[in-house]
């Protein structure tokens, strides 16, 4: 496949134009085709989250290597989220948006001596963590994107227009704008925030001479592009990274239609010419 077209064969016309409206163009950028001899793809989820994407790659041989550009730190507002979850018969739905969000959730769920509670979660994978934290979501929406949660979310009789939004401090408004559009009650809690993870001279070294880079978070993109440029091949788990990677000045923007480990390693198997 040539390079210079992935991006836009890979996706349906709707997300094409959502990168077109964020000025996308298509010229290849320095290492955009250096990225089919089968480069080292960097993997850059916080530490301990890599595992799954790396196995599926190390699986089609794809060789890979752990950077991650963020880390979390948690914020006071947790103290906020065991309170409102102790008034838990007051709340329609408990929105989480993430894989942090759902952790955060979780701890504060079981200090608050475990209130039954609807909770929505943005995508599969999402929801596969509360569950196994012992949650079961009454919702997810069709794509996993904050956009799609606040259209879909049921407003049903019965059923408090109420909702309550564990967020990182760097989340956008997207959810919670969409959700009072629609008459949703919406309270936004800052639990938890996002920052740098820490580099040595070595990392900085290598981040400066890739090739492929994966995506998982917009402040991944952001980190990245600060400290190592834009000139590789970004690989993103879903829109809302892939437009911040545009947005920063990566030329080569790749993402699957739906949002998942799955499709994203699929994604990064075609740019490397994997078998």
């Amino acid at each position: 496949m040539n390079c210079g077209l992935v991006l836009l064969l890979a996706l349906p016309l709707a997300d094409a134009a959502l990168l077109a409206r964020a000025g996308w163009r298509s010229p290849a950028p320095p290492r955009a085709c250096a990225a089919a001899s089968g480069a080292l793809v960097f993997l850059t989820r916080e530490d301990g989250k890599n595992a799954k994407l790396g196995s599926l790659l190390a699986a089609r041989g794809v060789a890979t290597r752990e950077l991650p550009c963020i880390a979390f730190e948690r914020l006071p507002g947790f103290d906020d989220l065991r309170a409102a979850l102790g008034a838990a018969d007051e709340l329609g739905w408990v929105a989480i948006t993430s894989p942090e969000a759902a952790g955060t959730f979780l701890e504060a769920w079981r200090a608050s001596a475990q209130p039954a509670v609807r909770v929505a979660s943005v995508g599969a994978g999402t929801a596969k963590l509360l569950s196994a934290g012992g949650v079961e979501p009454a919702f997810v929406p069709s794509k996993a994107t904050a956009k799609t949660l606040a259209a879909e979310l049921p407003l049903e009789a019965g059923v408090p227009p109420s909702v309550l939004y564990p967020a990182s401090a760097l989340a956008a408004r997207t959810l919670e704008d969409g959700l009072r559009a629609r008459g949703f009650e919406t309270r936004r809690i800052d639990t938890y925030t996002t920052v740098g993870a820490t580099w040595d001279g070595a990392a900085e070294r290598a981040a400066a001479e890739a090739a492929v880079v994966t995506f998982a978070s917009p402040s991944a993109v952001r980190i990245w592009a600060e400290r190592a440029g834009t000139a590789a091949a970004a690989i993103c788990i879903g829109e809302t990274s892939a437009v911040e990677a545009r947005g920063v000045g990566f030329e080569r923007v790749i993402f699957p239609e739906k949002p998942g480990v799955e499709s994203w390693a699929e994604c990064v198997v075609k740019e490397v010419g994997a078998e």
